[in-house]
């Protein structure tokens, strides 16, 4: 067990990828496997984060983030004092961006997002900012627990029903939205069942409306229609509830699901047949506990391993809230929270791809490379010079609780070619305060911090060899003066520009 895994995924025992990981002298647990654990399980980590896991190890790290920290930083109450602050998309997308920020526990919230994009919901059609974080607080509450109540929960949400039209589902002229996206979404996939499943599961659907006045699921049992309907070969009055139990209970239910998990947290890369069986087989023993399963996925042989390690690309809500917990130095009194405003930001991830509660359809968003493109590219390249310079263009914000985070204007020009460099970023905003603040001494060992800071581990020989010239040129006189420091922001946006950081 003691052995590194075969190079090739093929040829991987399942049995043995999914073991339980323990560190060894030749793949220790160090700062590599603490920011690749963070990047899937939270956000990736602060400089506090890093240091707390290495300190602890693995075990109790995964610990900590499978139950959040006993007093979070963002308690539940906090979630639900946003009254006033989320009219607008805009002041929704940044509450919970806040909460992503903030958290005690990232797990849920990265998992939050994950069923974001399971469950695909856009305020565009539901237009109700209060529907819409009513959903956002359900996938929260079911994030890491049992998919069977889940999935029904979804079933009855407002936001989830004014989305796939179910008030226009009534006995004799059954709508298929909802029962169609049920099986082909939510549980089952492409493949495991047929149109006549669909047909009958949307007479058992028939009646589950909302009540638009007062924004409430509402079971109208006039346009029920209760005949005998025939899903998946079994015959009965089936209603919604039936149709939910009987999903979850085909075997290609915890397939669909785990591969859709595994593609989250492990690789975008399909996996080889039978890769996947034993945690599979394990979902279905334990009734769809979705704790569990993360639980085994991130503590398993094949998680700490090449095959997992950079082989998805950064959705831009990772890139975007886990550059501000890399390098964007915390409150003084309170290390879990940054300055920045979330209003700083909702729009730098609208133009890369990804305004939250806005998916592009019920399918949700395209992952992957699916993601780059020349215009998301520049996008993310520019949220990069921002916080590398700390030039964040909004002023004070206020914050869910009535918290305010604070933020620098930018300056309003450049400097013409000759004159004084920019004044530096007020110190809340320098990264080069985090960079330099546990004192490398030459070019190379200030590479050296930045990378750990963003990647965990060095960045490839090519690329850090530019950048410590770049930091070494004209000399090291005053490596804790202006120009220097200047120079930093400016290697650490390089470092956030390069391939490997759009990595996660």
């Amino acid at each position: 067990m003691a052995d590194a895994l075969p190079a090739e995924l093929s040829k991987v025992d399942p049995a043995d990828a999914w073991a339980a990981w323990r560190p060894t002298d030749a793949l220790p647990w160090d700062r590599k496997w603490v920011a690749h654990l963070y990047r899937r399980a939270a956000f990736g980590p602060s400089p506090a984060d890093t240091d707390r896991a290495l300190a602890d190890g693995p075990e109790k790290t995964l610990d900590r983030l499978m139950a959040g920290e006993p007093n979070p930083a963002l308690p539940d109450d906090l979630l639900a004092d946003t009254a006033g602050y989320y009219g607008d998309p805009n002041g929704l997308r940044g509450w919970w961006l806040y909460a992503m920020l903030e958290t005690g526990h990232p797990l849920r919230e990265k998992l939050t997002l994950f069923w974001h994009n399971h469950f695909a919901t856009s305020y565009g059609k539901v237009r109700s900012t209060a529907l819409m974080r009513e959903q956002n607080l359900l996938l929260r509450r079911h994030a890491l627990g049992k998919f069977r109540p889940f999935l029904l929960d979804v079933s009855r949400d407002t936001a989830m029903l004014v989305w796939l039209d179910s008030n226009r589902n009534v006995k004799g002229a059954p709508n298929e939205n909802f029962s169609r996206e049920v099986m082909e979404l939510f549980s089952l996939g492409v493949g495991n069942y047929t149109e006549k499943d669909v047909q009958e599961a949307a007479r058992a659907f028939t009646g589950w409306h909302h009540d638009p006045e007062v924004e409430r699921f509402e079971y109208n049992p006039d346009l029920h229609d209760d005949g005998s309907k025939t899903v998946f070969g079994k015959t009965g009055a089936w209603n919604g509830d039936d149709i939910v139990r009987l999903c979850c209970d085909r075997p290609a239910c915890a397939r669909f699901l785990v591969g859709k998990l595994y593609a989250f947290l492990v690789s975008e890369t399909p996996p080889p047949k039978g890769l996947l069986a034993p945690l599979e087989e394990r979902f279905r023993a334990g009734d769809y506990d979705i704790a569990d399963l993360v639980r085994t996925v991130l503590g398993s042989r094949l998680f700490f391993s090449a095959h997992a390690y950079h082989k998805r690309v950064k959705w831009p809500v990772e890139f975007a809230v886990g550059a501000v917990r890399a390098v964007v130095p915390p409150r003084p009194a309170d290390p879990n929270v940054r300055w920045v405003s979330v209003g700083d930001l909702t729009d730098p991830l609208g133009k890369m791809g990804q305004a939250l509660f806005a998916p592009p359809n019920v399918k949700g968003w395209r992952t992957g490379t699916d993601w780059l493109n020349s215009a998301t590219l520049l996008a993310r390249n520019n949220f990069a010079e921002t916080v590398a310079t700390g030039t964040w263009p909004r002023g004070p914000t206020p914050g869910p609780g009535g918290r305010t985070v604070a933020v620098k204007k930018a300056a309003e020009t450049k400097d013409a070619p000759g004159e004084e460099p920019p004044p530096p970023p007020d110190p809340k905003f320098d990264v080069a305060e985090v960079v330099l603040a546990a004192k490398p001494a030459g070019a190379p060992a200030v590479v050296a911090r930045a990378a750990e800071l963003l990647y965990g581990e060095g960045v490839p020989p090519a690329a850090r060899s530019k950048v410590e010239a770049f930091l070494a040129a004209g000399g090291e006189k005053d490596a804790d003066g202006p120009a220097f420091r200047q120079k930093v922001r400016e290697a650490v946006h390089a470092l956030m520009c390069l391939p490997e950081y759009q990595l996660c």
